[in-house]
């Protein structure tokens, strides 16, 4: 199992992106607003929609006005950097970033993606491109015959994470998700220093939290909304009893703050972005503990 602990994305760190931040009018505090109407407000660290509570709204400003406005959530650009992974920036065509890293960034993770091809480069300022890997997401499992490898449509991963990006310090990490002709789309883009913590044990399970409410009339039928999700976990680790407080010291310092988990590279199912509910280390054997992990992604 693997970790990638995530530097925050500012607006210093974002150089670059081809997605507009334009999807509403900005907030004009002489403009009278009516009821659901949405604006943008954007400032240095500050990149969210509003929506309008009340009819002939004037002279409230958002922030400071819940009774007049309801935060909805961030602007298209910024939602593949906001707190939500089910919420997705849109763009045709492609989605393009570029993103200037603070110390060694050798980690990075694709969530919740939509795109035909992925691409990734990475630049350091002495030695220019040190990196550069095309990916095709298509996911290859269930095409056991001709039949479905003509048949079935296509199907490709929606998370992804890298982790033999190079160890160099303040690189340049260009991210390209295409697909001509379609809409593209992320949920989340986690860019961070990658750390191994040791072999994830056969008998892992993976699952999502479904938030969708789904009610029963009179007469038996259901009406459903469609809500959020959030990946879930359970894993058991087996670590060097040489590192169990290490370990221990590392898990407790990320108790309130969401990282990557990779529990195997080979499978998008064991990747998750979120926290741990719980975890516990048995001192099993003289060299090899066992970590168990429950892990709870972001919605």
């Amino acid at each position: 199992m693997k970790i990638i602990r995530p530097m925050a994305i500012t607006d210093a760190a974002l150089v670059s992106s081809n997605i507009p931040e334009n999807d509403y009018p900005p907030y004009n505090p002489a403009t009278s607003y009516p009821l659901a109407a949405r604006v943008i407000v954007v400032g240095v660290g500050v990149h969210l929609v509003y929506e309008s509570l009340q009819a002939s709204n004037v002279g409230h400003t958002p922030a400071a006005s819940p009774e007049h406005w309801v935060k909805v959530g961030a602007t298209n650009r910024w939602r593949m950097f906001d707190a939500s992974i089910t919420t997705q920036a849109e763009n045709e065509d492609s989605i393009s970033v570029s993103i200037k890293a603070t110390g060694i960034a050798n980690g990075i993770a694709l969530l919740n993606i939509d795109c035909a091809i992925i691409r990734i480069v990475a630049t350091d300022v002495e030695f220019g491109v040190v990196y550069d890997k095309t990916i095709n997401p298509a996911m290859t499992s269930g095409i056991s015959d001709i039949y479905s490898y003509f048949r079935e449509p296509v199907t490709r991963v929606s998370e992804m994470a890298l982790t033999d990006l190079p160890s160099y310090s303040n690189m340049t990490i260009d991210v390209t998700l295409s697909s001509p002709g379609n809409v593209v789309r992320c949920g989340g883009i986690v860019i961070g220093q990658m750390r191994l913590m040791g072999d994830l044990q056969y008998g892992a399970k993976s699952g999502i939290a479904n938030y969708t409410k789904k009610t029963r009339d009179q007469w038996g039928n259901f009406d459903v909304v469609e809500g959020p999700f959030s990946n879930t976990a359970t894993w058991s680790i087996w670590i060097k009893s040489t590192e169990v407080d290490l370990v221990k010291r590392l898990l407790s310092q990320y108790r309130a703050t969401p990282i990557v988990y990779i529990g195997a590279d080979s499978y998008g199912a064991l990747i998750l972005y979120g926290y741990y509910k719980d975890f516990s280390i048995d001192i099993a054997y003289p060299t090899i503990s066992i970590c168990s992990l429950e892990l709870e992604g972001l919605t």
